[in-house]
């Protein structure tokens, strides 16, 4: 009855470790060019008003 397709097991930290590498997430993020985000340009809200 509690059964409901879902296929549970555990993994060792030597198959996380393997399925990190594959999916590139083993490693830090690369950083990001902050100089898009220094630019901001008015953001207009609802009704067409601009925001402080």
């Amino acid at each position: 009855m509690l059964d409901k397709g879902f296929e549970c097991e555990v993994w060792t930290p030597e198959r996380i470790e393997a399925h990190l590498k594959v999916i590139g997430a083993d490693k830090p993020p690369e950083p990001q060019n902050e100089f898009p985000f220094k630019i901001t340009a008015p953001k207009q809200g609802r009704w067409g008003k601009y925001l402080k």
